[in-house]
């Protein structure tokens, strides 16, 4: 291996300045390899290293060492300690190597005196001893094969957000294939806003049969999902019959008619339930199978209590927002109102907040807007 001198300016040059972190990154590196017996690691397939800070060491420990991500010879452990663990994949010898709070203590005593403050750790740090600067434990350290370099393994796809999952990280629960993130709701960036958590906000789309509502939901749909939101959406279906799973006499239509509460049809990636009620709700029973989903859109159901854009088929004037039982965030109309110069200028449609505003059904992205607005807690989008 070469000499720590040569280590630490290759290593500050790649992370960009040389400080204290890289001092101990450097140290902690080169300690490491030596405990597992690896001379030049650089090159090697043997070794494998677990970093459980994001600070400047780590850099210095990749530096050093030639393990990554991307080569998957460098795993992150996200602790918050200034501590990396060496493992020999040949020999199966490993050593965890940790920095010791109390070196800092030290720091003084080896830095030398007429020694600039901000340079003092980074001078200590490289001449303390290694005993007075990390422990050193002989650790057990088992890999399962997936976790190897150069692993292959099978791709599954989550059930919740349909993306695709590598290297045996799914996670099963009730039958179901999740993502880590999907299953611990634990995932701040994926959909929408990110803010979203609990149930999704629904939205009514109600007006007279063959006013346009599916028109306007499938137009909703694309629109909204490309901002990044999960969208899921409920048809209401008027018929006082049961709603045929199957063709009569398919093995569905016979769990059904024997009397099961619940039919799921399941395919490699999809399924469809159907569940008797009892009493419940009808959409609010409906909107709590819809986990992890932003917002759904309701093709009618115009009795219940959720926010709703009404579609009229005459030029009409929008009602004051009291005047309705439930919030009446938005009409759409053969025509606009006249409020609306251009489809992009969307602050256009709230500047009399004591009316509803209103759209042509060719209005679709100042309507998302107005969604995101009222139900989605994003601020209005001014431009496109």
């Amino acid at each position: 291996m070469r000499t720590f001198d040569e280590l630490l300016k290759e290593s500050a040059s790649i992370h960009g300045h040389l400080c204290a972190g890289q001092v101990l990154g450097v140290r902690m590196a080169m300690v490491g390899c030596r405990e597992v017996g690896i001379d030049e690691p650089k090159g090697s397939k043997k070794l494998l290293v677990y970093v459980e800070i994001d600070r400047c060491a780590t850099d210095a420990i990749q530096a050093v060492t030639g393990c990554s991500l991307g080569k998957r010879s460098l795993k992150f452990l996200d602790y918050g300690k200034m501590a990396a663990t060496f493992l020999n994949l040949e020999s199966r010898r490993a050593v965890r190597v940790l920095a010791l709070d109390e070196a800092r203590s030290l720091i003084g005593a080896y830095a030398g005196e007429n020694t600039e403050p901000r340079d003092a750790a980074k001078r200590a740090y490289a001449v303390m001893p290694e005993e007075s600067l990390f422990r050193t434990q002989a650790v057990t350290v088992p890999v399962a094969e997936e976790d190897l370099p150069g692993a292959r393994g099978n791709r599954v796809v989550c059930a919740r957000c349909g993306e695709g999952i590598n290297f045996r990280r799914e996670v099963r629960r009730n039958g179901r294939v999740l993502c880590i993130p999907c299953a611990e709701g634990s995932d701040p960036f994926r959909y929408g806003n990110g803010n979203r958590r609990g149930p999704a906000a629904v939205l009514a789309v109600i007006g007279p049969s063959g006013s346009g509502k599916t028109t306007v939901i499938e137009r909703l749909i694309p629109e909204l999902s490309a901002r990044g939101y999960r969208i899921g959406t409920v048809k209401h279906h008027h018929g006082a019959t049961p709603v045929a799973i199957d063709c009569n006499g398919k093995d569905s239509w016979r769990h059904r008619r024997a009397g099961a509460g619940a039919v799921a049809l399941v395919s490699p990636s999809e399924f469809a339930l159907f569940q008797d009620l009892n009493g419940k709700e009808r959409l609010q029973a409906v909107i709590e199978l819809f986990d992890g989903f932003d917002l759904v859109l309701v093709e009618g159901f115009h009795s219940e209590p959720a926010p709703r854009i009404e579609i009229r088929s005459g030029l009409e004037k929008p009602a004051p927002l009291s005047a309705q039982e439930s919030p009446l965030i938005a009409v759409i109309g053969d025509e606009s109102s006249g409020q609306v110069h251009s489809p992009y200028a969307s602050s256009q449609h709230l500047k009399n907040p004591g009316r509803v505003p209103s759209f042509t059904s060719e209005e679709i992205r100042p309507l998302a807007d107005l969604i995101e607005e009222k139900l989605l807690g994003h601020p209005i989008r001014s431009h496109r």
